[in-house]
């Protein structure tokens, strides 16, 4: 078995002691300028901006702008979000987006996760929550914005300089160019707190990431900080040296003019982009080198029903592998890998688990062979249809507790082994919702 040296997994746990959010939400002031010489605000409250919207010289401009709170988005932040990239696209002043972020810290570290919890708290529902609660608000804007930004007719560009996790890959992991910096430090880590990783993130892990690199890094959480890394898994499209993004800002922000076709515009855009660009050699990524041991350890669980096993089999057959690396591999570094990953995954919610590896293997089949899930809408649908579900059940309300309010570190999911998990309890999480309470998304609205 031939395994290349391996990177370290973040422990999740540390994810969270370094990333607790604020408990009070802020409130929002955006400013939306959809011509080039006028500049018009609307605002909830005067306390705090954490979203500023403008456009000027052909680029719409949305920054997230909660340093405090590492630019973790809020549902009303969301939504404003999605009004703006509308507003840009179809007034046709707009020649590309760009989503940028305030501080050094972070481009964005997720959604607000207490917000939701504190809103089942306050009004639960049995299975699929009603129109109007805050928890159905909140996903119906994320997987909205998801679809509109996969089907967005003009240039798409990122500015993903910090930490970008959660709702922060979303928000930028499905546009066209994604900058990444030195300070970039990627991670999925939803497992930890009985939620699962979404925002299309399994349709990257099955289109984009090589092998089985982003099942690895949705089951275990693992964090990637090198550009390398973050190029070699497709996650980032350019890397730019943090000193150089004022004038990366400056360029982009030059007069543009809106194409006929999106790839005129991308050639347009790039050709601002490359003089800041520094090339790295993404071949010798520490995840090009781990390649074999994650594809050894994670690759053969894609395919667990062809095998006849259940999705909990088949996480524990992954464990199984990791353990014979642990106790086998020749190089320290590749045991190294092996324990982490196992570490990661057995401190995870077990249901969250079997239905993360559930899920990607459903999109990974499908995009393959071009069934239902290759379809962004259809896989926002599902993904609605999970975390509103998933936010619902014991494991995420007791997750975040653990994890983000008390802060004891030590969750009690339930149930606490994964054999336990049921591939009918996964299919009843994620079965279609009725028409009427449905992920309302209509194709072509930017259009």
């Amino acid at each position: 078995m031939a395994i290349g040296s391996a990177r370290s997994a973040m422990t999740l746990r540390r994810f969270f002691e370094v990333t607790s959010l604020p408990k009070s939400l802020s409130s929002i002031l955006f400013t939306s300028a959809f011509s080039n010489a006028t500049c018009q605000k609307f605002s909830t409250s005067s306390v705090e901006e954490t979203l500023l919207v403008s456009q000027e010289h052909g680029l719409g401009k949305i920054t997230i702008n909660r340093p405090k709170a590492l630019n973790a988005k809020n549902c009303e932040m969301v939504e404003a979000a999605h009004q703006a990239l509308e507003g840009f696209v179809k007034r046709k002043e707009a020649a590309a987006v760009l989503i940028d972020s305030s501080g050094d810290k972070a481009f964005c570290a997720g959604g607000d996760i207490r917000d939701i919890r504190q809103a089942v708290l306050d009004t639960s529902y049995r299975k699929n929550p009603p129109t109007k609660h805050r928890v159905a608000r909140v996903f119906q804007a994320e997987y909205s914005l998801m679809c509109d930004i996969v089907n967005c007719p003009i240039p798409y560009i990122s500015l993903c300089n910090g930490i970008w996790m959660g709702f922060g890959v979303g928000f930028a992991v499905h546009g066209d160019i994604r900058v990444v910096t030195e300070n970039t430090t990627f991670a999925m880590p939803e497992n930890m707190i009985g939620l699962w990783p979404d925002v299309g993130f399994a349709r990257v892990a099955a289109k984009t990431t090589p092998g089985a690199v982003g099942l690895y890094l949705a089951l275990t959480g693992s964090r990637l900080k090198s550009p390398k890394d973050l190029l070699y898994a497709g996650l980032g499209t350019h890397y730019v040296p943090s000193a150089q993004l004022p004038a990366l800002r400056a360029s982009l922000g030059k007069p543009l003019d809106r194409q006929p076709d999106k790839q005129q515009g991308l050639e347009q855009i790039l050709t601002r982009l490359e003089p800041h660009t520094e090339q790295v050699d993404a071949s010798s990524a520490q995840l090009a080198h781990d390649q074999a041991a994650i594809d050894y350890c994670f690759k053969s669980a894609l395919d667990y029903k062809a095998a006849g096993m259940s999705a909990a089999q088949a996480v524990l057959n992954i464990l199984t592998t990791l353990k014979e690396v642990a106790d086998s591999a020749q190089a320290e570094q590749d045991k190294d890998f092996a324990k982490s990953a196992m570490e990661s995954i057995q401190a995870a919610c077990p249901t969250s688990l079997c239905l993360t590896l559930h899920h990607y293997a459903q999109v990974h089949t499908d995009t393959q062979s071009q069934g239902p899930l290759s379809s962004m809408y259809n896989l926002m649908k599902q993904e609605y249809c999970g975390a509103t579900r998933m936010v619902s059940r014991h494991d995420f309300l007791e997750g975040v507790r653990a994890m983000m309010v008390d802060k004891d570190k030590s969750p009690k999911w339930d149930p606490k082994d994964l054999i336990a998990v049921s591939d009918e309890e996964l299919n009843s999480i994620l079965d279609p919702m009725p028409a009427d309470l449905e992920l309302a998304w209509k194709e072509q609205v930017l259009l």
